[in-house]
Order: structure tokens, then sequence, then C-alpha cells
């Protein structure tokens, strides 16, 4: 429903990343076009712009995507969102941030950077926009939790422990939430069982040098633990003349039994190749074919898109092997006629006409690397395992561009938002979506979302020292022992075990928003105003939004004035948790520019997409450039 409003007040609840899209797609718009008085309230205990990356947090614990890939703010290529607004990437950013503390460190777009370090680019942001809001805008920062959310009339009053405030509008991006209850606890055995690891000092700070510390899984979460109760312990890894890592203890570390159902940790990043914007083009899957096949029914996930998806693989590593190989021939017979074939088994036949079979890219292997000959013992898997990261290692070191194995991987990464046009919004069958959750995902982080290398160079140089175990094979568990206490026990072989002191789920939980520990997510539940999101019979996560993003009342109906996104929507949207990228359009932008575009449309003022072609739109640059300096004179 459209009003008139003499004026708009906005409340933005949740002031991390994906708060950040929706305060600067408004602050976008609202340069651009000839608005009335807005007032945005911006709710958020912790530091502003930051979320879950606290600035303070330890310098070893590792944003796991290249500073030159991370912005925060939208370019030309971000459609249907408003103007663009100029404003430094992270990489941009540590430059700059460099320069004025005059370190003289070299800052590189294709290096990892520490989450702190990230939280501080978030907090600057943050001021930046609030710097550039028009004069019309006033914005309010409020450092509380939002307790409860309730209509009045067509407004909404929010709650926290200080008073209230009444809006028009309130969009939720609340980010990562706690389940209730969360944290660390005693069991009854003397084990001390720690749910969520995050914050990661406080929550690790009961482990004592001596104990061991049973990690379950074997992922980003599970190397942040691994750093913290090493490196952070004061150990300290060195490289010698060979390039080979090694590690010196301090002597305050626990000792560490990691393991996950696969037995093998996600695969190293490939060194970047493809600058900042570059991505995989789809041959196979591409959007196009996506919507068309979505428009005559649900999908099934393993039978109408893995095949596409492992087809663009597929092609993905014969360009990277034929490169390599330097055959321009090969290439005009090889790859022109893999995309003219009409079928998987054409496809095959041409790999096995071309290319040895040592050569080939094999999907059983991919999907399930670990072989029967590698499970005959103990020993001969130690053996295997270690080959298996060496080897990973050696292609990331090539190249998500040259490496045939690293190119096909980042595919994956690259086509995450065709992937989205068959998932979201239950584009998938029920037992689908059950699949894709619980098979595809874990298969995808494992080798498209891992660690930088320097992660896995580091895990193998505490193997070497003693201090981690990682060698308890595919399926091993945790189990409540015949004496009382908790140990990690292999699947393979029984005589592989390890009684823990402390247990730890290295895993972000992605809980649903019915066991959630915040008192709004509760309320509006119980309320009324927002219900789960189920496919047919299975709740993925997430509440429930139409393609508006506007919130799905109990009733079923949506409510116009009341938006979600990210972490809040991880079940009717996928793969919600990603920061912006520079130069692909990215989602996180389009779709905060889309609520903003349809919230300010909705105040009565002129319409927010009218002015979005007009050549001087954007911020200009000599603007930026004064905002940007001034802004370090005071952060």
């Amino acid at each position: 429903m459209r009003r008139s409003l003499t004026t708009a007040r906005i409340a933005i609840v949740g002031m991390g990343p994906r708060g950040l899209t929706v305060l600067e797609r408004l602050v976008a718009n609202l340069r651009a076009q000839k608005f009335g008085s807005v007032q945005i309230h911006i709710f958020d205990p912790n530091l502003p712009g930051t979320g879950c990356h606290d600035p303070d947090q330890a310098g070893h614990l590792l944003v796991n995507t290249v500073a030159g890939q991370i912005t925060q703010f939208s370019d030309a290529t971000v459609v249907n969102a408003g103007p663009p607004l100029d404003g430094p990437s992270f990489h941009e950013w540590l430059i700059a941030e460099d320069l004025r503390k005059g370190t003289g460190n070299p800052i590189h777009p294709d290096e990892y950077y520490s989450r702190a370090a990230f939280g501080r680019y978030l907090h600057w942001c943050y001021h930046y926009l609030v710097a550039l809001a028009p004069a019309n805008t006033h914005i309010t920062l409020v450092r509380e939790e939002v307790s409860s959310l309730h209509r009045v009339d067509e407004a909404w009053v929010l709650r926290t422990a200080s008073g209230a405030v009444r809006t028009d509008f309130v969009v939720l991006t609340t980010g990562h939430t706690k389940a209730a209850p969360r944290g660390a606890a005693r069991t009854s055995t003397g084990t001390l069982a720690i749910d969520d690891p995050y914050p990661i000092r406080e929550q690790l700070a009961g482990v004592s040098p001596g104990m061991t510390v049973g990690i379950e899984g074997i992922g980003l979460t599970s190397m942040d633990v691994i750093a913290e109760l090493t490196v952070g312990r004061g150990g300290r890894f060195h490289v010698d003349a060979s390039g080979r890592r090694t590690y010196t203890a301090s002597g305050r570390e626990p000792h560490l039994a990691v393991y996950s159902r696969s037995g093998l940790p996600l695969t190293a990043r490939a060194r970047n190749q493809k600058g900042v914007s570059t991505q995989y083009r789809a041959r196979f899957l591409k959007l196009d074919v996506v919507r068309a096949m979505r428009a005559q029914c649900k999908l099934d996930f393993r039978k109408d898109i893995v095949p596409l998806l492992w087809a663009d693989m597929q092609y993905a590593y014969y360009e990277a092997y034929v490169r390599r190989k330097r055959d321009s021939l090969l290439s005009v017979l090889l790859l022109s006629q893999l995309v003219a074939a009409e079928s998987a088994a054409q496809r095959d036949a041409l790999v096995r006409q071309y290319v040895p079979e040592a050569d080939r890219f094999e999907w059983q292997s991919l999907y399930d690397p670990v072989p029967a000959r590698a499970l005959v013992s103990g020993p001969v898997f130690d053996g295997w395992l270690r080959q298996h990261i060496e080897g990973d290692l050696a292609d990331a070191a090539s190249g998500n561009v040259d490496s045939p194995i690293k190119a096909a991987c980042d595919v994956v990464r690259d086509l995450r938002d065709n992937l989205r046009a068959a998932i979201d919004f239950a584009g998938l069958t029920e037992e689908s979506h059950r699949w894709l959750l619980g098979e595809f995902v874990p298969f995808m982080n494992r080798i498209a979302v891992g660690p930088p290398a320097s992660r896995l160079a580091e895990l193998l140089a505490l193997v070497d020292a003693g201090v981690v175990d990682i060698g308890f094979g595919p399926g091993a568990h945790c189990v409540k022992s015949a004496e009382g206490r908790w140990k990690v026990v292999s699947a393979q072989w029984p005589e592989r075990k390890a009684p823990v002191d402390v247990h730890v789920k290295a895993r972000v939980s992605m809980h649903s928003p019915a066991d959630d520990a915040s008192a709004l997510m509760r309320g509006l539940l119980s309320g009324g105003h927002a219900r789960l999101f189920t496919n047919g019979g299975f709740h993925p996560g997430g509440i429930e939004i139409d393609r508006n993003f506007n919130v799905v009342s109990g009733s079923g109906a949506a409510t116009t004035n009341l938006w979600a996104l990210g972490i809040p929507t991880e079940g009717p949207k996928f793969y919600t948790f990603v920061v912006p990228r520079t130069g692909v359009n990215s989602t996180a932008l389009v779709d905060a520019g889309r609520v903003v575009l349809d919230l300010l449309g909705k105040t009565g003022y002129r319409p927010a997409h009218a002015a979005a072609e007009e050549d001087d739109a954007s911020v200009p640059t000599t603007e930026y450039a004064s905002a940007f300096a001034s802004m370090y004179a005071t952060l």
C-alpha cells in the first residue's frame, strides 16, 4: 500500500554486513532522489557495521575470501537496485589504513586478512555511510537489542531495554544468532561440551594445557578453533628454505583430536587468478535454462541441476587442461565438441577419445575421494591423507584458472546465483531439498568453500609436531565411554580412539528460528507476525518471505512494511551468509536494493527508481574522495 508520509521512519534491526547493504542502498537512493524528511533508527548492541566480525578479536582468525573480492558498496554491475555509490573495497581500505599507519606493509588483493581488520573496515563503512547521508536524513543508532516488535495500526513499535521506538517500516537483518541454550556446559562425566565455539577466546578459555580436545568438523570453524588453541596459545609456525612449514609449540597447547564425517578437511582455496570480478561463464547451467525448467515444475536437484553443473565443471576442467597442455588443436576439438554434445554420454565419449584415463575428471573421485585401499589400516590412511592434502596444496598453488581441478571446483562458487535460481523460494521438491542440504551442501563446502591454503599447510605442521591428530578416518564420531568419559572413536579402526576432556562442535549453527535465543524472533513467531518457512513437510530453516522479501505472517499474508534479509531467511533463500563481491552484480546488494526501492516507493515520495538512470545519480568521485579522507582523520 502506498502512503504519503510527512516523515518516513525506517528501522534496520541488525547492523552487520547485511544491515550495511540496506543502509548503503538507502543512502545512495536518498541522495539521488527528491525525498522529504527520513528518520532511520538502527538497532544493534554491537559496534555498528561489524556484526560477528569483532575488531578486537585475535589477528590469527582469517576471512576466507581474498581482500580484492570483498566490498560493501554497489557498482555499475548491480542492477535494479538504484544508483551506485562509490566506496572502497576491503583491499582499497586496507591500503589506505596501512598508509595512514605508516607501516609500509605490502597489501595484496589476493591475500587473506584477519577478521579483526574486516571488522574495522565494516565499522568504517558504517561511519562513511552516515557521513554521506543527505541533510534530510537523520540516523539514530540504538546500541541495544530489540526485544519485541508489535504492530500498532499500520506502524511498528520496537521495544528495547531502555524504551520504545515507533516506525513505519522495518527491515530485519539480524545475521547469525544463537540457539537456546548454547555455549559451554560441563557434562555429568566432567567433559566440557562446547556447542558453539564463538566468541573463540571466551569459549575456549577453560581449555588447559595437557587436556585433549575433540573437535567435530574439519572446516572453517575448526580452523579457527585450531588456530586459537595453537598460535593463540603462543605457538609459532616457521617456513624453511624449501617452503615446508614447521611448528614450534609453546607448551600451553592442548592435544587436538580432529574428526569429521568424511574424514577429510575442506580443500584449500586456490591462488586467485581471476582478479576482482572475473567469473566462469556457464555453458550448460545457464540462468535462462534454469528459469525455463523452473517454470514447468519443481525441480529435482540431482536429476535436473547436478548434470548441468557437472557439465560446466567438466568444461572448466578441460579448458584448464588443454591450456596446460598448450595444445590448440585439442582445444578446438575437445572444448567445442563438449559444448555441442547433446548428452553426458556424448561428452564422456569425447573425453575417452581425447584424454588419457589418468588425466580425466571423475565425479566419483571428487565426491568420494577416499579409495578403499586407503582404509586398509590406520597407518596406510595416514600416509594417503598426507599425500591427499599435499596434492591439494599443489593444485591450490597452481591457481583457480591454471589448475584443472581447482578451476572445476571454482565453478560451484562462480555459478552460485544460477543454483539460487533453482533453489530459492521452494524451487525444489521436498525430497530434493532435503538431499541438497544433507548431501550437496557439505560436498560443495568441501570442494569450493575451504580455508586459505596456508591453513592446510599449518595443519600438516601441527600433525608433524604431535599437537593435532586427524587420522580417525571417515565416519569417526564422539561417544560416551564405558567408564563415563567421552571419546573420539574411529569407525574404521577400533584401536584409534581418544578420550577427551573437552568436546567442541566446530560448526556454525544454522538452527531454526523456532530455536532462537532472541526474544525478538520468538515474539515474531508467537505473535503471528512471522512463520517458519516450509517446503512441503520440510523446514530447511528461516522464516517465510515472499519474493519482495516481505515477511509472511502466521495467517499467510505478506506484511508489506516488514522485510527480512540474510540469515533469518536462510531457507527460502540459499547461501545468504556470503559478503558482497566487487563487480559481479552481488546478490546481497541486489536484494538490499530491491527492498529499499520497494520501501521508498511506499512512502508517497517520488518513486525511487525514477532517477536510477540519471547520469549524475552516483556520488561524485571528488565528494567520495573527500569523505574518504575525512573519515580516516576521525576513525
